[in-house]
């Protein structure tokens, strides 16, 4: 007898339990008996055995899942009551395990007037075999490491679609804008309980914008629209490296909020774009953009009202706005304002104060009053600072960046300061550093404490690289260095590196420790020893040996002072000009060095933002054989123009000044000319000569390098350099010695895992005009 006439006979016999229904509600109980579907919900009066105690459950169906492992996931257990509601319950929390096709619940009697349940299942099939079909572009070991569904994996269907979706996308990042993807799915002729799975693609030739078009823009052209997009730019001859051209749908979505921001930022506030047009080419190898825009009218800053909460007068709001009466509006200033007041109030221990700004447009003055409101809640201190994601970095070493600390009324600025603080140390992936505030959980927390948690983002800071290069003095020659710049996660930087060149003169070795945080101290303490042998050009070859040792603190936040003692002893080889005073380089410098500096850059490796200004004073004479006194001026900007456009310039001036019976070291003084100065010349060759025509170096020098920087592949750390550079090397008693320098030139920046790779390329101007220098160097641009 099979289960259902079993169930039934039970069902008429015992009339305790289930009364007599009519012919509708024997069909509706002989349903929920046979079969329970997770689509069908139950209904608790029509289900036969309700209420009954469970004597055994049985699992049936199953080849691959474990019956103990179905059962886990029930609620249903032995000697529990069965229920319509439970039975739906279990039914969705097996589904959840995504290794079922179909579930069906049945019961039968059992002794002791208790029931047996038993759980029929249909398990998916197993993917024994993943195949691409169609894919002429791109190789099937390329699309498999996409994908994340693997052989042997439980087929899902969900699953599969997210592959397709990764698979679209991954063509589009490389180009093939017009691909479509599709799956297959089919049972495996030798085992019913497998499915082959099968990717078709249809790849097409990878496709090139060829043209973007803005249309109805009247206040900026074309050209100046295109360059407000970072990622979707037209075709060109260096495509191939630069990957222009290429179309991807997600990175023209954020080119077109840049685009927004953009006519924000400059007064358009009605600015809206309608939805552009992508076509394809007849030969499908290229699209066309066309983007229609209406731009509006530029609107100024009217009335600025303040509202709510208020602990400070209007002027005293006032004097935080960028955006003031008859300013035009922008944006980017709106943000910075609210951020000010925000931070304004945060800063007495408002933590959660709401800045809400209020825009009233008037289209016939073209203007916008503002108005900001302040709901400012309650004062708060910081509870307890939680530091997430440092694996290596000891805590001290975020800590000691910190300016908030626990117990502390809470301050906006000073988290905004902490955050860049940490994000300088160079230590941790840019962008990836995180401060938030939570409220504490449990029995003694209270509404006027936060917690902070920082999350950071660990990132390689050692190499042991051995590398080998070109360059324009040196030619060809290898290097190794060992560099390490959060040591042992201590924020210490140790450093060894060594040089050989095939010139068979220009050889160097030089090993360096700083701490800059010595003993758990504000103190710096480093050290360096040293051996340079390097020709000055024409004149004769140079050789150091020496030490250095460095001591110094912070002043203030970002102020720092240091005090170098330096000592080195150097001879004379191989002299080219006899006419060369020899004496001048030769034996002891014993000397102090006092330089004050001021870093407020937004990361020390790879600046994108901030400045950096030092003065350096080195006064040589305490001992040794050499006395002078030498001072240089340093400062640098950096800014980002548009998108990822970089702009930086250095603008430093320098003086060596006798102090002694004899005239500076040649070597003291200053040669322009190389990759870290006037990149079209010769590297020490932009100097006063002497009677030979052969450089000895100026006891002035001047110059300034502007440079624009612009990401190719983001990826790879590829960049593109455009520069200016102009200065020069003087002697005042020269007659018309202060006339300048200059150059044009570009250049491919690669960060790679040595270390960044410049090859550049700088042409003089003015008399110089026509001539070229190749400039090849290891380590970051100034």
């Amino acid at each position: 007898m099979n289960r259902f006439r079993q169930c039934l006979l039970l069902t008429l016999a015992v009339s305790a339990f289930v009364c007599l229904q009519t012919s509708s509600d024997a069909w509706a109980a002989k349903k929920a008996r046979k079969s329970v579907a997770v689509s069908r919900p139950l209904d608790s009066g029509t289900m036969p055995f309700e209420g009954l105690p469970i004597l055994e459950i049985v699992v049936e169906g199953n080849k691959r899942i474990e019956a103990d492992a179905i059962r886990s996931k029930l609620s249903l257990k032995v000697n529990s009551l069965l229920t319509a509601s439970a039975v739906e319950d279990d039914i969705q929390a097996l589904h959840q395990m995504g290794y079922f096709a179909d579930i069906d619940f049945e019961a039968e009697a059992a002794a002791s007037q208790k029931v047996k349940v038993f759980v029929v299942v249909k398990e998916r099939p197993v993917i024994s075999a993943i195949d691409f079909d169609g894919n002429e572009q791109l190789s099937s070991s390329d699309l498999r490491e996409v994908i994340k569904v693997k052989e042997w994996s439980i087929f899902d269907v969900n699953k599969v679609s997210d592959d397709v979706a990764l698979l679209q996308k991954h063509y589009e990042d490389k180009g093939y804008f017009l691909a479509k993807v599709r799956f297959e799915a089919k049972a495996n002729p030798k085992n019913p309980d497998e499915v082959v799975l099968t990717y078709k693609v249809k790849d097409y030739d990878k496709v090139s914008i060829k043209r973007i078009d803005f249309l109805n823009n009247t206040h900026f052209s074309d050209e100046q629209l295109k360059a407000v997009f970072a990622e979707t730019r037209e075709g060109g001859p260096l495509s191939f490296i630069s990957g222009s051209g290429s179309f991807k749908e997600s990175a023209f979505k954020q080119d077109l909020q840049r685009l927004t921001l953009f006519y924000l930022d400059q007064g358009y506030v009605k600015f809206r774009f309608e939805n552009p047009q992508v076509t394809v080419s007849d030969d499908k190898q290229s699209i066309f953009v066309s983007i229609y825009v209406e731009e509006g009218e530029r609107y100024n800053i009217g009335n600025v009202e303040f509202s709510g909460d208020l602990l400070f007068s209007k002027e005293e709001h006032a004097q935080d706005l960028h955006m003031v009466q008859g300013k035009m509006f922008r944006i980017t200033e709106r943000n910075q304002d609210i951020q000010a007041l925000t931070e304004k109030y945060q800063d007495l221990g408002y933590a959660f104060v709401n800045v809400i700004p209020k825009m009233q447009i008037h289209d016939d003055t073209k203007t916008i009053d503002m108005e900001y409101s302040f709901e400012r809640g309650k004062k708060v201190t910081f509870g307890e600072i939680h530091i997430l994601g440092n694996n290596k970095t000891y805590d001290k070493v975020i800590r000691r960046e910190l300016r908030v600390h626990e117990g502390e009324l809470f301050s906006g600025t000073g988290l905004r300061v902490s955050r860049e603080r940490v994000e300088r140390l160079g230590y941790f992936a840019p962008g990836e550093t995180v401060f938030t505030t939570v409220s504490p959980k449990g029995p003694k927390a209270r509404d006027d404490v936060v917690n902070v948690e920082i999350s950071v983002k660990e990132r390689s800071t050692g190499t042991i690289t051995l590398g080998a290069g070109y360059g324009s003095v040196s030619k060809f020659f290898l290097q190794t260095q060992i560099q390490e710049q959060n040591l042992f996660g201590r924020g210490q930087i140790l450093s060894l590196q060594a040089q050989y060149a095939a010139d068979n003169i220009s050889r160097s070795l030089d090993l360096s420790f700083t701490d800059p945080y010595a003993f758990d101290t504000t103190w710096s303490l480093g050290g360096k020893v040293f051996y340079i042998n390097f020709p000055i050009p024409n004149l004769y070859t140079l050789r150091k040996l020496g030490f250095n040792v460095l001591v110094g603190r912070p002043l203030v936040d970002d102020i720092y002072a240091y005090m170098t003692y330096k000592n080195e002893g150097s001879t004379i080889n191989d002299i080219l000009d006899p006419t060369a005073d020899t004496s001048l380089d030769g034996g002891v410098l014993s000397s102090i060095v006092w330089q004050l500096q001021r870093d407020k850059r937004n990361n020390r490796f790879e600046t994108t933002g901030g400045s950096f200004q030092s003065v350096t004073l080195e006064t040589a004479g305490l001992g040794g054989d050499k006395a002078f006194i030498k001072y240089i001026l340093n400062n640098r900007y950096y800014t980002r123009l548009v998108g990822d456009l970089v702009f930086r310039n250095s603008v430093e001036f320098g003086q060596v000044l006798k102090t002694g019976p004899n005239p500076p070291p040649y070597a003291e003084r200053f040669f322009l000319g190389g990759p870290n100065s006037l990149r079209g010349f010769r590297m020490f060759t932009v100097a006063p000569t002497n009677a030979a025509g052969n450089p000895i170096g100026g006891y002035m020098e001047f110059q300034v390098l502007t440079e624009l920087e612009y990401p190719l592949i983001r990826e790879a750390g590829i960049k593109f350099v455009a520069f200016f550079d102009m200065g020069n090397s003087f002697d005042p008693a020269i007659a018309g010695a202060f006339a300048l320098k200059s150059n044009l030139g570009w250049g491919i920046r690669w960060f790679s895992p040595i270390g960044p790779l410049r090859f550049e390329f700088g042409y003089p101007l003015g008399p110089y005009y026509g001539q070229s220098e190749f400039q090849f160097m290891i380590g970051p641009p100034f």
